[in-house]
């Protein structure tokens, strides 16, 4: 069995065997929408790729660290040192720290995109098992100010388990991203962020999990988004979608096109609602190495009929390192 058949494996294994996003309405009516992560897939795949004999030791010093680790998994490749500067540039420490009944968690660091966040979380405190999974009974996550006030658009928030350190620690990687239906407008002020959660738990969310904790940890914290993402803008691209009335493959067209360290951002018009984009994101590395989108948004715009997207990459990427973005069979160069 080669590393795909491998991958494609841990997609048809059962609910219950993997971590799932914690969910949560939004109150105002906005069109919310919540996405399962395919991380801990990915993180699973890489155990089983050291070999049954190999211990896997993740270290989650910081959220640097973390990716480190992670992009080996992902790639099998060591991060480079570009790479590496990167995520040292769009990362900071929060290290707030909160007990609960002998459980700590520790909001530890955050890497920082122009619309969308990621947070390294740590709980420790309480004797955990490599067997076992673990997860929040609840998460809430809300940002000040709001990029979406008053404009129509789509949130997401997820909160994913990474596995233990290499102190025994939990880790957790909460990723926030959002798509409004304007055209994009980047923020620098800071963004006050209140996170919430709730009842630290043991196994899968079914009848079979445990409370290990119960209670309510509360963060609130500052995000410096003075340092966004490079951008690269890209040429308008023909790529496939689908005919939603002939139920047939069809060109679209992709335009205001922009390649960021952290995702990739475009529109297409969907002629009325019959054109549907379906289609698999990456970016294609110097290396030879891939690195696919872990969530992605659409919303449409005032005329109704064109499409804003957004997509997030899993992990962060350095520009100067890119040879193409691929978009389902169609690659695109990025100069």
């Amino acid at each position: 069995m080669n590393r795909n058949d491998l991958y494609q494996s841990f997609h048809a294994i059962d609910d219950d065997i993997l971590e799932r996003s914690e969910q949560r309405a939004c109150a105002g009516g906005r069109a919310v929408r919540r996405r399962l992560w395919v991380g801990l897939t990915a993180a699973l795949l890489g155990l089983l790729l050291m070999g049954a004999g190999a211990v896997a030791v993740i270290y989650g010093d910081s959220i640097q660290n973390w990716f480190g680790h992670y992009f080996g998994v992902v790639t099998g490749q060591e991060m480079s040192r570009g790479q590496s500067a990167l995520i040292e540039h769009l990362s900071q420490d929060i290290g707030q720290r909160r007990t609960v009944q002998g459980t700590t968690v520790t909001v530890d660091s955050v890497t920082v995109g122009d619309d969308s966040f990621y947070l390294l979380l740590r709980v420790e405190g309480v004797r955990l098992s490599k067997r076992h999974s673990y997860h929040f009974d609840a998460l809430t996550l809300e940002v000040s100010p709001d990029p979406l006030a008053g404009e129509r658009g789509i949130g997401s928030q997820g909160i994913a388990f990474k596995g233990l350190d290499g102190d025994g620690a939990a880790l957790f990687l909460v990723e926030y991203a959002y798509a409004a239906g304007t055209e994009f407008t980047a923020d620098t002020t800071p963004l006050e962020v209140h996170l919430l959660l709730e009842d630290f738990m043991r196994g899968p969310q079914t009848k079979k999990r445990k409370t290990i904790t119960a209670g309510v940890w509360a963060f609130d914290f500052t995000i410096d988004r003075s340092q966004p993402p490079e951008i690269i803008a890209l040429p308008d691209t023909e790529v496939t979608g689908m005919d939603l009335h002939a139920r047939e493959d069809i060109a679209v067209l992709l335009t205001h096109m922009e390649l960021t360290n952290t995702g990739i951002r475009f529109r297409y018009d969907t002629q009325g609602g019959a054109i549907d984009l379906k289609a698999q994101f990456s970016v294609l590395l110097k290396s030879g190495a891939d690195i696919s989108y872990s969530e992605g948004s659409s919303v449409p715009m005032s005329d109704q009929t064109t499409m804003n997207c957004s997509y997030h990459w899993e992990i962060p990427v350095e520009l100067e390192e890119v040879a193409a973005v691929q978009i389902g069979s169609t690659t695109i160069p990025v100069p």
